[in-house]
């Protein structure tokens, strides 16, 4: 048996007479250890305490059967599971433990007991005993969040992973009857401790959780960790209030089921203490007076049933259900109490403040403050809270508020509020505070009350127009665009404002927001929402750019001005309305409204006021009257209802002056100014500056532009309605542009000219540049137009060789205008258009265009003879070639021959006569007519027969005698009388012949050619 020796001395005798029982003196037991080897209950690695050692039981063979042995040795229930366990300490153990199930000890079973071996993995045993369960953070044990205890630690559940049977199975383990198929409109708050990692699956006829549960079947930790807590409520939910003036005194009464009875007084059944534990149970402090009140009073399910318990508390009792409790008595009064604490619901501002219909949800219990967990809070609470503000009704959901984190010493005290259908006021519920399993992730509650939400249009120039803005969460915030393209949305904001509908949604005027604050995104009302209280809200966290603000004019739009006088600060006031003006009455009219109206319209201090009784007769009067007294924003919040006993026009002069201007005095385009500060491009249109050229009496605008874009300088914004006669009286304010400035051109700045006269590249003068243009067509009605504009009568087409370009045209780029008149237009300063219309700029030519001087065509048979004369002198000019190479060879070698017989004589004088002689009269008359011909001469009208002479006739005239020479007056030699101009020819071959340069040659030898083609020529034309 292994239990030692036996503590008795007394011997035994085996006889059968009785039985024999035995002593032994050692003491063996089960124990489960944890990880830790700290003792556990009921789960744990098995081990035998043998006489205060602690023996190790081995895995091998373990099953459920030894584990069933040691889940009943220990009293801890059925066996859950059997599993491995880690590695033991080194000293005796048991090995290949075999139970048939049904023994009293694990001692009693098969084993195989080892001295000492090889440490072997421990036994595992989990027992029903280990396993628990509870609904946490509740009004009872009856609802709340679902928790299990397993292996010594509470866990909570996934919802996903929980089936309805276990809900079931789990209300009767807690003795709650059944299960609530859903909580309805209480909400509990999340827990700190981990999720079940263990399948959980109940069955019909499971008795218990421990009996659902799958050890082996693992879910994934990491999807249960991101999974909401499981929430239930038992069918047996009982909750305790009171009914009475203050959320801590009246009759006291209990919930079951959604069902209310009142809990039944006398002095047998209702004391003090037992008063005290209900106070403490709704936080609020001790019993200070009990009392009983009759059961006539009724309830709100119509009856007047009692509790069919009566309890009996004591100090230590946390709840009225745990106290004592006995049948009800025949007694049927009701207990009452008044208590000693008190308890408070309100809402706070961001600042600490008493919201007023808004705010955080804001708990003092007994003088303890803080907010309340934004998870466990619903719908249902927060309009039974406006309802108790007479806020109106909720609006929820909260998006953007339930991002907004408090300051750093606000705390959540209280996790989550449990009405009944008796409660009446929030003040009322039970509050679950938050316990240190509790998780809330520091956002309280905010509710946002119908009441505390409105819109308005600003600004206060116009009545029923301007930008939208709502008051929302304690802040007037813009509104996007987008939100505000509903017509039931703009119906509703119209109607709110007491405007009529809708006419148009308008863009934002004015600089944009400077805070950072959450806009208003989203509006959502239906057809027959009388106020924006009425509509869906939300919030986003976002700026003009990604969310451009809006406004909105409603059917009530009107607008009062000064006209018929000096600029926009003063004149008679007129109120506009639609496209029509009427005339305010002087009547009932004082300084004080004059102030009001000087200030609106942005011209400063009052001067004067007055009645115009001989001033222009007007036949629309405005129909109401104006009293500024008390209170005001504007001229509109002293507008009456009555109308004036009589008309007169009246006369408002206030101190500043709004004057525009337009770039350079007289230049008619440029930047627009108002009082010399930039206006800016938003908000601006055509009409804008339509109004700002015949301000400056520049004719119709033409366009506008968009300069400085980016820089955000500082300007005033302008909007105009389309009556005004100058800029001044239009809506204005000052700030920082959010977009860039404007620019004009007016059709008086305007000129046009071509880059030749009447013709070529059209040139216009637009927005201070000389600008080139693209036209429909050469004969358009725009080109007829411009020729009328060049005093050059009607346009042309020309043939293309017709026309010179001149160098301005060369290089111009592509024409960013065009001209296009519309049929009732026939004003070329209005037809620019700021547009493309064509790659190159475009042309015109009219009548007054002076094109190039023709040139007259050639004859054709000019072309045959011209040809016919090239090819004879081609053929002329061969053989001259040809002829003068073998003349020069024949005169070089009879000059050589000549020259010798000079050097033999020794007669250099001669020589040179000699030579002269060698040319008789016809060949110096041929040399002659070679320069005659240079020189253009003529002889007779024609030329000298002589020229007929061949070459060939060279020969001969070697025998022609020499003609003496004569002196001259000076003693020079001189050709003789009657010698002519080829004496004088002859003088000039005798002088190139004896100058040796090669210059020389070359002439010589030019005259002998010309003398030979002009002799040739002369033969031809004999022939």
């Amino acid at each position: 048996m292994r239990c030692g020796t036996n503590n008795s001395q007394e011997r035994m005798v085996c006889d059968g007479s009785k039985n024999i029982s035995l002593d032994c003196k050692d003491e063996v037991n089960v124990s489960l250890l944890k990880d830790d080897r700290s003792v556990s209950h009921c789960f744990g690695s098995v081990h035998f305490n043998h006489s205060g050692t602690l023996e190790a039981v081995c895995s091998k063979d373990w099953d459920k059967n030894d584990g069933q042995v040691v889940c009943r040795e220990l009293g801890c229930g059925e066996v859950v599971s059997v599993s491995f366990g880690s590695q033991p300490q080194h000293g005796r153990m048991h090995d290949q433990v075999d139970c048939k199930g049904s023994e009293a000890s694990l001692w009693h079973c098969l084993a195989n007991h080892l001295e000492s071996s090889t440490p072997c993995k421990t036994a595992n045993v989990i027992c029903s005993g280990c396993v628990k369960v509870r609904l946490s953070d509740g009004p009872g044990k009856c609802a709340g969040r679902v928790e299990i205890q397993y292996e010594g630690k509470w866990k909570s559940v996934g919802e996903s992973n929980w089936k309805e049977e276990n809900s079931k199975v789990m209300c009767k383990e807690l003795k709650c009857g059944d299960a609530v198929a859903a909580p309805g409109t209480d909400s509990f708050i999340q827990g700190k401790s981990p999720v079940m990692d263990i399948e959980v699956t109940c069955v019909s006829g499971s008795t218990s959780i421990s009996s659902c549960i799958k050890p082996t079947n693992k879910l994934q930790q990491q999807l249960q960790q991101q999974e909401k807590n499981k929430m239930l409520i038992c069918q047996e939910r009982r909750v305790v209030f009171l009914m009475g003036d203050s959320a801590c005194s009246g009759k006291v009464g209990i919930e079951e089921a959604g069902k209310s009875y009142w809990l039944s007084g006398s002095n047998d059944t209702w004391d003090r203490q037992t008063a005290t534990v209900v106070c403490q149970e709704m936080d609020c402090g001790n019993a200070i007076s009990i009392n009983f009140e009759s059961t006539s009073v009724v309830n709100a399910s119509g009856t007047t049933d009692l509790w069919k318990y009566s309890y009996k508390c004591l100090p230590t009792n946390k709840s009225l259900f745990h106290c004592e409790r006995s049948e009800r008595l025949s007694n049927h009064s009701i207990a009452s109490v008044v208590c000693s604490g008190s308890k408070t619901v309100s809402l706070k501002d961001d600042a600490g403040g008493e919201g007023k219909c808004w705010g955080k949800v804001d708990v003092c219990l007994n003088g303890m403050c803080g907010g309340v967990c934004e998870d466990a809070w619903t719908e249902h609470k927060s309009n039974m809270l406006c309802k108790a503000f007479h806020c109106g009704s909720a609006i929820y959901p909260l998006s953007y508020l339930k991002t907004k984190s408090p300051s750093a010493d606000y705390k959540i005290i209280i996790g989550s509020v449990h009405s009944t259908q008796q409660t009446t006021n929030i003040s009322q519920c039970n509050m679950v505070k938050i316990a240190d399993g509790s998780y809330c992730q520091n956002k309280p509650a905010y509710v946002v009350c119908s009441g505390s939400v409105k819109a308005r249009l600003m600004y206060h120039r116009d009545r029923c127009s301007g930008n939208v803005q709502m008051f929302y969460q304690g802040i007037w915030r813009p509104v996007c665009e987008t939100a505000l393209q509903n017509q039931d949305v703009q119906n509703t904001i119209c109607r709110e404002q007491g405007c009529g509908h809708a006419v148009k949604p308008l863009s934002f005027f004015g600089p944009s927001p400077a805070s950072s604050d959450a806009v208003v995104s989203g509006l959502s009302c239906s057809a027959n929402s009388s106020s924006s209280a009425e509509c869906g809200v939300t919030l986003t966290q976002t700026n003009n750019k990604l969310c451009p603000f809006g406004g909105l004019q409603c059917s009530e739009w009107r607008r009062m001005v000064l006209k018929l006088g000096k600029g926009a600060c003063e004149g008679q006031v007129f109120v506009y309305s639609g496209a029509h003006g009427w005339a305010v009455s002087s009547d009932g009219w004082t300084e004080t409204e004059s102030k009001v109206l000087c200030t609106d319209l942005g011209c400063g201090a009052y001067i004067n006021h007055t009645t115009m009784e001989n001033a222009e007769n007007h036949d629309l009067w405005w129909g109401k009257k104006y009293s500024c007294k008390g209170k005001h924003n504007s001229i509109w919040d002293c507008e009456l209802n009555d109308g004036p006993s009589q008309n007169q026009p009246l006369f408002v002069k206030c101190r500043d002056i709004l004057t525009a201007s337009l770039g350079d005095p007289g230049k008619c385009t440029g930047q627009v100014m108002l009082n010399h500060l930039p206006v800016c491009y938003d908000n601006w249109d055509d009409s804008h500056s339509k109004i700002a050229c015949q301000e400056q009496e520049c004719s119709n605008r033409i366009s506008s532009e968009e300069t400085n874009k980016g820089r955000r300088s500082d300007g005033y914004f302008v909007s105009c309605s389309g009556s005004e006669s100058n800029l001044g009286q239009c809506k204005t304010t000052k700030g920082k542009c959010g977009r860039g400035l404007v620019s004009v051109s007016c059709a008086g700045a305007v000129k046009f000219n071509s880059t030749q006269k009447c013709g070529g590249r059209i040139k216009i003068l637009y927005r201070g540049t000389w600008e080139s243009a693209c036209l429909p067509d050469l004969l358009s009605n725009e080109a007829r137009f411009l020729c009328k504009k060049l005093n050059c009568g009607s346009p042309r087409r020309f043939q293309q060789g017709l026309i010179e370009q001149s160098d301005e045209e060369k290089g111009l780029k592509t024409p960013e205008i065009s001209l296009q008149c519309s049929s009732d237009n026939t004003d070329l300063q209005h037809c620019i258009l700021k547009e493309k219309r064509c790659e190159k700029p475009d042309v015109i030519y009219c009548e007054g265009y002076q094109v190039k001087k023709p040139i007259d065509p050639i004859p054709i048979n000019l072309y045959v003879g011209l040809s016919l004369g090239v090819l004879s002198l081609v053929m002329v000019a061969a053989l001259c070639l040809f002829l003068r190479r073998r003349f020069v060879t024949r005169f070089k070698a009879r000059f050589s021959m000549r020259k010798e017989s000079a050097f033999e004589s020794g007669d250099y004088e001669d020589v040179e006569t000699s030579e002269n002689e060698q040319f008789g009269p016809m060949e110096m008359r041929d040399l002659n007519r070679h320069g005659s011909v240079i020189d253009g001469d003529k002889e007779n009208g024609r030329r000298s027969a002589a020229s007929s002479l061949s070459y060939d006739d060279i020969a001969e005239v070697e025998n022609v005698p020499a003609q003496p020479l004569s002196s001259g007056g000076d003693g020079t030699s001189s050709p003789g009388p009657g010698a002519g101009p080829a004496a004088t020819h002859e003088r000039r071959l005798q002088r190139s012949m004896r100058d040796p340069s090669p210059r020389a040659w070359r002439s010589m030898m030019t005259r002998i050619t010309w003398s030979l083609m002009a002799r040739i020529g002369g033969e031809k034309l004999t022939a």
